[in-house]
């Protein structure tokens, strides 16, 4: 989070920075609105759990030939 807040802009944040942002914008004191930020994690966490199943068979693969001395 610190290296993203650091090198990005507004208009380029990453998802998990935007997704801080989105909670932090209550104002005065209000209680967040839990079910959209959960909502949105949700939606940006599905695309990195597809992806690993996905490829999960290369990635265990990988691991294990490079763990092996030949």
């Amino acid at each position: 989070m610190l290296f993203a807040s650091i090198l990005t802009g507004p208009e380029t944040r990453t998802a998990a920075m935007q997704l801080s942002a989105f909670a932090q914008s209550q104002e005065g004191g209000a209680i967040p609105l839990y079910g959209q930020l959960m909502g949105a994690s949700v939606v940006c966490a599905v695309p990195v759990v597809v992806l690993y199943l996905v490829f999960q068979r290369y990635l265990v693969g990988g691991l294990t030939s490079g763990g092996v001395k030949g």
